[in-house]
């Protein structure tokens, strides 16, 4: 049954909870915050007409809708329960959107790409409308013939597959995921395509394809011909002739100094997919989501879920509670499978594809507090064999979950073309995946995925524009414990500290609280193949490498991670990306007027002759530049915005804005005190800019500080360029991470992501 709720201008439709009895659930203030933020709904005046629990009723009850009349109300019950207790959460659309009779349940999609202009056209309307529903594309380039090959009907000349990601990024800049985030990409090409190294290159302006990953699919033998030192050869993807020839070693050197400095691309392994492909006779797996753990073929799509681990350690036992875990992957394969059903899709190619083969992917969150509440360090033999224990335990509950399903409701439409015809009747293609979690992570208070943590302290910007230290709660714990909890060290660590380097913490918690940057490269590929060796689908897992790696460390991972069985690699190295501005290593600046006298205001003047930088923005359909005069050290003393449209009432505002700032700058005011009095403030005109950095702009002036916040702030003038991603987060401005490949803020949840 369905009713809208909230005022009568409500334009919402949601479930009625007849059945479920919803209780109390427990979460942390900054869940609650990232809840009403993104995933509770809203009427049609923009007010929270939906507390948590009335989600998860809304969710439960869409969800099981799909049941037995006599079985409805005890399923949508156990779906509350699990979701309520936090110990298994589907994906962000399955929360936002189930029961509302709007967008999509799922967040990944695979659409083709053939060598045609009816092709490439018929393809980019069917991404927009994903996107609009709410999910991550993804795409194989691989079959677009290379850039100037000759076309036959025309007499012209091909584009080649940059130019057609080029494209299918402008398409995503014009489409808000479901009304929720910025449109997320996969773009894939083959290694033995002849445009790979334009590929390769194809994002390093830091403006071409910034909405998308990349990934260059590899294969066996030119893994081999790289160890080997072989020539491999390029290959027109029409009809296999021939297009010259590469040094492989060289090739996969480029590669890897590629990401190096920049973060793309990835690497696919793409024979080691397809030998999991469970349909082959239905085509091979050529492309993954966005954040690629999920290979699917053209027009499918998965639905995912995770189960928090650390939900189920038993302290007492010294153990995890297994047959609870055992319980939960089994109600989590139904949810999945149900949501297969219930769902709705945008074009009916994917609707036919998802259920003929109806894969799922039940996956984890909270790896590295079970870790840590086990007393295990991540990078320990001891961690690697309780993470093949976990897998396998998780995948054969999963196997057999869908084989009762199967005997209970009919096997997947496609099965008798499946791998499995003849042995296990399964309800579902695939049954596991490791995806993204960061939000829901946040939501369910627990790690990402199964990486380690990212931080041990973070900042937080709260509602009224202050800055918060906030510590994980294990460390704060241990530390308090063990009489080494002190606010300078909390501080310290959230400003980019490394706790290894501390004196003044014990070797047992430096051991114990191991974070990304301090994990070797070698034991994150380690952890990523003892999990991939029991799942379904793919790892979504990021190699995270400190700033003093080289691309020999990252060509080092890319060999070990396809010898493990890895599906994928992605590696991040500390400091790569071109923009390096974070709240993650705020220093104090030295006062230059020290000698002033105290209550005596200091005016410090610029020089006749300065440098300046002048920036071109857009918000909206306004356009404008910022231009910011220096001083002799670099930092900001003056501003300049003049806007395009002349005499109109937002230029006269600008004009007085920059005035009174530079008037600031040279009396000491920093850029950080005037961005959190000026960052988003609302007005007209507003919307997206068509800057991959800030996306979008709430007004002219949140643009304007944010924009000065970003390149002239306090962390923007003296980063060390020790985080993960070197990217602001464009709704609240502080440190995105780069985990699960994928960018993520801790402080308000902001996710490319799930």
């Amino acid at each position: 049954m369905f009713y809208y709720r909230g005022s009568p201008t409500a334009e919402v439709l949601v479930v009625a909870s007849s059945h479920v009895i919803a209780h109390p659930v427990a979460l942390s203030k900054n869940a609650r915050t990232v809840l009403e933020r993104r995933y509770l709904l809203r009427d049609s005046a923009g007010v929270v007409i939906e507390t948590p629990e009335q989600l998860f009723a809304r969710v439960a009850e869409a969800i099981a809708l799909v049941e037995s009349d006599s079985m409805r109300g005890a399923w949508a019950q156990r779906f509350y329960d699990a979701m309520a207790s936090l110990r298994f959460l589907p994906n962000s659309p399955t929360l936002m959107n189930a029961g509302t009779g709007r967008g999509t349940l799922a967040a990944c999609f695979v659409l083709p790409v053939e060598d045609s202009m009816e092709s490439i056209m018929s393809t980019a309307q069917a991404a927009a409308m994903v996107q609009k529903f709410g999910g991550g594309t993804g795409f194989s380039f691989s079959r677009l013939r290379g850039v100037g090959e000759s076309i036959a009907t025309t007499h012209g000349a091909a584009c080649g597959p940059v130019s057609v990601l080029q494209h299918y990024d402008d398409v995503s800049r014009l489409v808000t995921q479901g009304g929720k985030r910025d449109g997320a990409n996969m773009g894939v090409l083959r290694v033995d395509h002849p445009d790979v190294r334009a590929f390769i290159h194809a994002k390093d302006d830091g403006v071409t394809a910034q909405r998308f990953n990349i990934s260059i699919a590899v294969t066996d033998a030119f893994m081999q011909a790289a160890a080997d030192g072989r020539e491999f050869t390029l290959r027109d993807p029409r009809d296999g002739t021939p297009r010259g020839t590469v040094d492989a070693a060289e090739l996969l050197d480029e590669i890897a100094r590629s990401a190096w400095l920049t973060g793309d691309p990835g690497l696919l392994f793409l024979d080691t997919i397809n030998a999991s492909n469970p349909t082959p006779a239905l085509g091979a797996i050529e492309s993954t989501n966005p954040c690629g753990e999920v290979p699917l073929l053209p027009w499918e799509a998965c639905t995912l879920g995770s189960i928090n681990v650390a939900r189920f350690w038993n302290a007492d036992a010294g153990d995890l509670d297994w047959d609870a875990l055992r319980e939960t992957v089994t109600l989590g394969i139904r949810f999945l499978d149900d949501v297969v059903e219930v769902n709705t899709f945008p074009l009916q190619e994917i609707a036919d594809a998802v259920r003929g083969n109806r894969k799922v992917g039940l996956g984890m969150m909270g790896w590295a507090d079970l870790l840590i509440a086990a007393g295990l360090a991540y990078d320990s033999e001891a961690a690697l064999a309780l993470a093949g224990r976990l897998a396998r335990t998780i995948g054969e509950a999963a196997d057999a979950a869908s084989a009762a399903l199967g005997a209970e409701k009919g096997v997947f439409p496609n099965w008798e073309r499946s791998i499995y015809v003849g042995g296990a009747r399964y309800r579902n293609a695939t049954r596991t995946c490791i995806a993204p979690t960061g939000t829901i992570a946040i939501i369910a208070g627990a790690s990402s995925g199964i990486e380690p943590l990212f931080s041990l302290a973070h900042m937080r910007r709260m509602g009224d524009g202050t800055v918060l230290t906030e510590v994980a709660t294990a460390f704060e714990q241990t530390a308090r414990e063990g009489n080494f909890f002190r606010p300078e060290l909390m501080e310290a660590l959230a400003r980019g500290a490394r706790l290894n380097a501390r004196d003044d913490v014990p070797p047992e918690a430096k051991r114990r609280f191991v974070t990304a940057h301090e994990v070797s490269s070698e034991w994150h590929v380690r952890m990523q193949a003892a999990f991939q060796a029991h799942t379904d689908l793919a790892v979504s897992k990021t190699v995270n490498m400190p700033n003093e790696a080289t691309p020999e460390d990252v060509r080092a991972s890319y060999v070990r991670a396809h010898a493990l069985g890895c599906k994928g690699v992605t590696v991040y190295r500390d400091g790569s990306r071109a923009v390096q501005v974070l709240a993650h290593e705020i220093a104090p600046r030295a006062d230059s007027n020290a000698g002033a006298p105290v209550g005596e205001p200091y005016r410090r003047r610029l020089p006749d002759e300065r440098p300046a930088v002048t920036h071109k923005f857009r918000v909206g359909e306004q356009e404008g530049y910022i231009t910011v005069g220096l001083f002799e050290d670099g930092t900001p003393g003056e501003v300049f915005i003049k806007m395009a449209k002349e005499g109109s009432t937002v230029s006269g505002l600008t004009d007085a804005v920059a005035l009174l700032t530079s008037v600031a700058l040279q009396y000491g005011v920093t850029i950080e005190r005037l961005a959190d009095k000026l960052e988003h403030t609302r007005f007209e005109p507003y919307g997206s800019t068509g800057n991959a950095e800030l996306p979008f702009a709430t007004s002219m002036l949140d643009y304007i500080f944010r924009w000065l916040r970003l390149h002239f702030g306090e962390s923007g003038t003296n980063s060390k360029a020790t985080s993960a991603s070197g990217i602001a987060c464009p709704d609240c401005g502080l440190q995105l991470a780069y985990v699960e490949q994928c960018l993520l803020c801790e402080s308000c949840g902001y996710s490319r992501c799930g």
